[in-house]
């Protein structure tokens, strides 16, 4: 994907996904799918069926911020740290920030003028060369005020939500690691996130990441 690339989310009514996301789940469950038996194929059968992912993952609170040298949240950052954008609209968007000055760190970014200023959103996600499950690579959006960031192809097993425009960040270590990560719309009008491992199904979330429920097929998710 372009780092310049703008991802417009639309709502449908109902307790349906919506379009884009139905059609993005059937494409990340099947290579989700993919990827976890290629992984389980270079492993011991018994290294396989050892474990079982849980079916509720319960997400930690992150601090609002750290002491320095790490950046607290409001700080300007230059384009040239962010990796893949999403944008909502033409003037909310989303991206992860790679800042190695003041003890090298990955941070939630956002921008409200359409990507003319960025600033970071919320606590570092990752530090440098340090809890390596905690890797984030990709970013997501479901609206505005609800933004996620994930381990990714190479990266670690948790994911990080905020519901409220990074005033409050919470993060979930899921059963391996989190390949991708789509919004779907819910019944009751909050924002749904589902989360693809190398588990067949996926974890879903219906509450801003606070909470996880593993389900075996993706039909099975509400």
């Amino acid at each position: 994907m372009s780092p310049r690339s703008r991802i417009f989310l639309r709502r449908h009514g109902g307790g349906r996904f919506a379009k884009h996301a139905s059609a993005a789940v059937t494409v990340l469950a099947a290579s989700a799918i993919v990827v976890g038996v290629s992984l389980a194929s270079g492993r011991p059968e018994g290294a396989r069926t050892a474990s079982l992912p849980p079916a509720t993952v319960t997400a930690g609170a992150l601090p609002a911020s750290s002491p320095a040298p790490f950046k607290p949240a409001g700080t300007v950052v230059s384009s040239s740290t962010l990796g893949t954008r999403v944008f909502l609209n033409n003037t909310h968007g989303f991206a992860l920030a790679n800042v190695r000055q003041g003890g090298g760190a990955d941070y939630p970014a956002s921008t409200v003028n359409g990507g003319k200023t960025w600033r970071t959103d919320g606590p570092e996600l990752h530090r440098a060369a340090a809890n390596a499950p905690a890797v984030v690579t990709l970013v997501g959006a479901a609206k505005p005020a609800t933004y996620f960031a994930y381990g990714g192809p190479g990266g670690g097993n948790s994911i990080a939500v905020t519901s409220d425009g990074g005033k409050h960040w919470w993060r979930a270590y899921l059963f391996g690691a989190v390949y991708a990560t789509v919004p779907f719309d819910t019944s009751t009008g909050a924002p749904g996130l589902l989360a693809f491992t190398n588990a067949p199904g996926a974890y879903y979330s219906i509450d801003g990441g606070r909470v996880w429920h593993y389900r075996k097929t993706v039909q099975a998710v509400p």
